[in-house]
């Protein structure tokens, strides 16, 4: 099959730190690659793939400070203008670049599906009703239920996959610190994670990249709060950063506050071996299973009073879980059944039509 991966010029593929949706878009992209396929990645100049990779910038919009954030779209535009232009290369085209893509497959002749990884906002919701036809996958179940199941086409889900071999479930004792791991912004509870581990009396490392739209948040919510107790701030963390930092950690703190289409922090979290401490938002209790992976409360004051629930989590149970439901195989499978699925729909339409 020839397939075209489409991502954003946003943050190269797989990302340099933090990057969900890059990291999804490079395990899809390599699997299908070595089970034989032909994959063409549409991504910045900076990715690196076993693929072929066309793009239009020599690295991502992110990694180059000179460049506004007002002109990023521009750049993912100019992908999409290439894309038009070499479409009948492909039998069909995945689109994990949102919304900006939609009007210009919509007018493609090949088939095409989009995969959305991030909540239909109110500022886009109107675009996506627009292009409702098309066919759409949604990372969980949860994720089709909180976002227009009447208005959108969803024709699958596929749960986000992680390559079980790069996080090692090696466990040296019971944890020295609490963990938050993830994008710190409000939506993802970076605050609440210090009040846990404040009334806990807990350590918390705290990793991950601050976006310039979130800057204000950690110098008034986190900033002033390192240094006291123990609550600690590493920056944006590579795979092996973040090995080294599962591998010690209690727990994780995941109380967001917004409701979460899947979250890896989850999958990579339990792949090690290592609970949550989560609010139930979104995907949470379809990705964990409460008393057996994490704890999964209503608020963080029901979080830090089951903290001691913790000991009874085995392990094993929550890599069971992941090798499971979410390894990249099982992933690339779910794909290529969508893929399928996609064609012999557009073969039916235009027979239809002869």
């Amino acid at each position: 099959m020839k397939i075209a991966q489409l991502a954003s010029s946003v943050e190269s593929v797989p990302p340099a730190g933090y990057g969900g949706t890059e990291i999804v878009v490079n395990l899809l992209t390599e699997e299908l690659v070595e089970q034989g396929h032909e994959v063409t990645l549409f991504a910045s100049g900076d990715s690196k793939t076993a693929a072929r990779l066309v793009s239009i910038t020599d690295h991502s919009m992110r990694a180059d400070h000179t460049i506004p954030q007002s002109r990023w779209a521009a750049y993912d535009i100019r992908t999409l203008l290439k894309l038009e232009e070499m479409q009948d290369q492909f039998d069909i085209i995945h689109n994990h670049m949102s919304w900006q893509a939609l009007p210009f497959l919509a007018n493609m002749k090949k088939p095409v599906v989009t995969t959305n990884h991030n909540p239909i906002r109110d500022y886009c919701k109107d675009i996506y009703f627009a292009y409702r036809e098309l066919p759409y996958v949604s990372i969980s179940d949860a994720y089709r239920r909180l976002n227009h199941p009447e208005e959108i086409n969803y024709i699958g889900t596929v749960y986000n996959g992680i390559n079980l071999e790069d996080y090692r479930y090696q466990r040296d004792n019971d944890g020295e610190y609490l963990l938050f791991l993830g994008r710190i912004c409000h939506d993802k509870g970076t605050r609440e994670s210090i009040e846990i581990a404040r009334a806990l009396k807990l350590p918390l490392k705290i990793a991950g990249k601050v976006d310039r739209r979130d800057q204000d948040y950690f110098d008034k919510e986190v900033k002033p709060e390192l240094g006291k107790n123990g609550i600690e701030y590493v920056g944006e963390v590579d795979l092996l950063q973040k090995n080294d930092l599962y591998r010690n950690a209690i727990a994780i703190t995941y109380p967001i506050n917004f409701d979460e289409p899947f979250g890896l922090v989850m999958a990579e979290a339990m792949a090690c071996g290592v609970p949550l401490l989560a609010l139930e938002r979104g995907s949470v209790k379809e990705v964990l299973e409460d008393g057996r992976t994490a704890i999964v409360g209503n608020s963080v004051e029901e979080l830090i009073q089951r903290f001691p629930e913790l000991k009874e989590i085995r392990p094993e149970n929550c890599r069971k879980r992941v090798e499971k439901l979410f390894g990249k195989a099982e992933m690339v499978r779910n794909y290529i059944k969508i893929y399928d699925k996609v064609i012999e729909n557009q073969n039916s339409l235009i027979k239809q039509k002869a």
